[in-house]
């Protein structure tokens, strides 16, 4: 009964594109209220626990020093060192916007913010130089997805919540897949370009103008550095750097490139405010959806039946994969990981995938999801930016969301891409 009203009034408010914080939360109350399992103060018990938590407190503070390195002129910069080393390619202003968005991604955490501050930039200036901007949108949306790949990454952090994985283990596990995917991202774009003829700069910069380049973005380039190298040299946990990230950015937003003005300021911290409390209400409804799915044993039963089928473990893992993808399509990233991760770690563990393996898998499926409607958050923002339509971005992205799906399964199926450097290092790095 319980688990009827659960399900169904959750599919009901989806159908009425109820936001997903709400849904969960509505019924999760319409479950208790109606059953009467356990009394209603249970739900805001819940969700003040859920968020009380000293590793989520990264999540706003990674979220604002995406904001302060919008506003401050990084992103810029990087797109200039990115230029001037791919510019001059087949199709160069697309190898552009892939190289900065992967250096972009090592600094914000987050898919759409990557979207935003280097599409803001790159698209209008790929449609200048005559590329298609169906095209143009759909490179910036693909490559975007990186942000929650490579660290440090806000999914990564509440997956290692949610799961108890050190946080350490999976952000070095994210770099390799993270290359990986921007070089074949790269190569996709290249064939494309080659068929339209997106020609490159005429001049091939000189290493004097690359190194002019990288000494302008030199503290910049230098943030990756200082943020993961002291996670991993032990200096500090995750949250701590998610701190340091926002002292670091400030510092070269305010006083060193002097581009964030005071104007700003209220701007900045009124975006800041509201992706954070978007991200930590999900949190709060799903974490609590997520307990009544427990006390209900959905988790076991579901991992007794797949565990239970007459099949292959690796065909058990691809339907995990195949509803990783499909759920993503419809659930945003946070709740997806919040509701499903505890739900389905014990049945890949049981089939012999390590957390950190698993962890990234359901990453790579979540960046899937940020490119497929009905929410596809990447295709929002590269909407916006372009003035195309969400389906007309969506069908631009087609081609890197197959090569995506291709991709997830190889490093589903290949551990060593994934586990090589957690493997190598043996990172420890907690909450």
């Amino acid at each position: 009964m319980a688990t009827l009203i659960l399900f169904g009034s959750f599919i009901v408010l989806m159908i009425l594109s109820v936001p997903i914080a709400f849904a969960l939360g509505i019924s999760s109350v319409l479950t208790l209220f109606i059953t009467e399992k356990m009394p209603l103060n249970f739900i805001a018990q819940g969700m003040f626990t859920t968020v009380d938590s000293y590793a989520l407190m990264a999540i706003p503070l990674f979220v604002f020093a995406g904001m302060i390195m919008e506003y401050g002129g990084l992103s810029r910069r990087l797109i200039d060192v990115a230029k001037s080393f791919v510019g001059h390619y087949t199709g160069g202003l697309a190898g552009v916007a892939i190289v900065a968005c992967t250096i972009f991604a090592a600094l914000s955490g987050s898919g759409p913010a990557t979207v935003a501050a280097i599409g803001g930039i790159m698209v209008p200036a790929m449609v200048k130089e005559g590329y298609d901007k169906g095209f143009s949108s759909g490179v910036v949306a693909s490559s975007g997805t990186l942000g929650i790949i490579i660290p440090p990454s806000i999914p990564l952090i509440i997956y290692g919540i949610v799961t108890s994985t050190s946080i350490g283990d999976l952000f070095i596990a994210g770099v390799i897949p993270g290359l990986f995917i921007a070089a074949v991202l790269w190569g996709v774009s290249y064939i494309f370009s080659k068929k339209r003829n997106y020609v490159g700069s005429e001049t091939k910069p000189s290493w004097k103008e690359r190194f002019k380049y990288i000494n302008e973005a030199k503290w910049t380039l230098l943030m990756p550095v200082v943020v993961l190298g002291g996670i991993y040299g032990g200096i500090f946990t995750p949250t701590e750097a998610a701190g340091v990230a926002v002292g670091y950015s400030a510092i070269l937003g305010i006083l060193i490139y002097k581009e964030v003005k005071w104007k700003d300021s209220i701007e900045l911290f009124k975006r800041t405010a509201l992706i954070s409390g978007i991200i930590l209400i999900i949190i709060a409804t799903a974490s609590t959806y997520g307990r009544i799915l427990t006390v209900e044993r959905i988790p076991v039963m579901i991992a007794d039946f797949l565990t239970s089928l007459p099949v292959g473990s690796w065909v058990i893992i691809a339907l995990i994969v195949l509803l990783l993808i499909f759920i993503g399509m419809f659930m945003e990233t946070v709740a997806g990981i919040i509701l499903l991760a505890p739900i389905l770690l014990p049945v890949v563990t049981e089939l012999g995938m390590e957390p950190v393996h698993f962890g990234i898998v359901m990453i790579l499926a979540a960046e899937i999801g940020f490119l497929t409607p009905p929410v596809g958050d990447n295709l929002n923002v590269a909407s916006a930016i372009s003035g195309l339509s969400l389906e007309q971005v969506a069908k631009s992205t087609l081609p890197f969301t197959i090569t995506l799906i291709i991709l997830l399964f190889i490093m589903t199926f290949f551990e060593p891409l994934i586990m090589f450097l957690p493997d190598l290092i043996g990172t420890t790095g907690g909450g």
